[in-house]
């Protein structure tokens, strides 16, 4: 899927998409576009459907009038970086020859939404991660913590823990941001517990127990989980956090992978050994 945001102003807001079986330009309900593109589409085009909420386009004849509706609604957005790197507006326009759909949805349904994430790496190194690439969202997470950085990819940033200041400026993150056109929501629970606010009742446990809680910590497990559980979050991790996957990339996020990969295989052989032993 390729995608361009507009962000002229909340009522402008749009977005145009090449989807696998039409173009889609999705506008707020209360953009001042939406009932001139209406009006054009219903008037020029005649296989022009108005459902409840979109107006599908089907005239495959007419792909100077689609590329000129095309143009039209990217230039009154005043529409100008597309989100995805390999996006062009070009491409968009080679494909006009399929359905256009006019998406009509609410100022809130514009907004992209991105899970923000912590992970502890080793004892002075964090990563934040997000559940999917925005260059947006990653240009707003660097300026923020580029006095901590050790390095980064398309979808982490890892973090040096140990210097000054760091924990103050990472709580004060959590909360919902709303940044020009998306929304980063920051899960409470994987900052919490990073944090180190879950290590209160460590002091309570046995050194057993306190080795079995961490490795379960570690896989992302929870106390009750069965061992078949525990094993598949183990393979998932594994790969996750192979060394090969960042093969050459910045040494430190290679040796953050390494280490967090040593840290699965430990956690695993420990929760093996006890578990299946029972």
């Amino acid at each position: 899927m390729h995608a361009f945001m507009v962000t002229k102003g909340v009522k402008e807001m749009m977005k145009v998409e090449l989807l696998q079986q039409y173009v889609q330009i999705s506008v707020s309900r209360y953009s001042e576009f939406l009932p001139r593109a209406i009006s054009f589409a219903m008037r020029h085009f005649s296989r022009s459907y108005r459902l409840s909420s979109s107006i599908l386009i089907l005239d495959d004849g007419e792909r100077l009038k689609k590329d000129y509706f095309l143009n039209w609604a990217y230039h009154v957005g005043l529409q100008k970086e597309s989100i995805e790197e390999s996006a062009s507006f070009e491409e968009i326009l080679q494909h006009s020859y399929l359905p256009i759909r006019i998406k009509i949805v609410d100022e809130t349904g514009m907004l992209e939404q991105i899970r923000v994430s912590l992970r502890v790496i080793k004892t002075h190194q964090v990563a934040i991660l997000l559940d999917h690439p925005n260059r947006l969202a990653r240009r707003y997470l660097l300026a923020l913590f580029k006095d901590f950085l050790l390095g980064y990819n398309n979808k982490e940033l890892f973090l040096d823990a140990s210097i000054d200041g760091f924990w103050e400026v990472l709580m004060g993150l959590i909360s919902q941001k709303i940044i020009h056109n998306i929304v980063l929501n920051f899960d409470y629970e994987t900052f919490k517990a990073c944090a180190g606010f879950e290590n209160s009742n460590l002091e309570y446990l046995t050194k057993d127990e306190a080795l079995l809680r961490k490795s379960l910590k570690t896989l992302s497990c929870g106390i009750n989980d069965d061992w078949e559980t525990i094993k598949n979050r183990y393979i998932d991790l594994a790969r996750t956090y192979h060394p090969d996957r960042v093969y050459g990339q910045d040494e430190a996020i290679v040796e953050s992978y390494a280490e967090k990969f040593r840290d699965i295989q430990a956690a695993y052989e420990v929760l093996k050994g006890r578990l299946c032993s029972v």
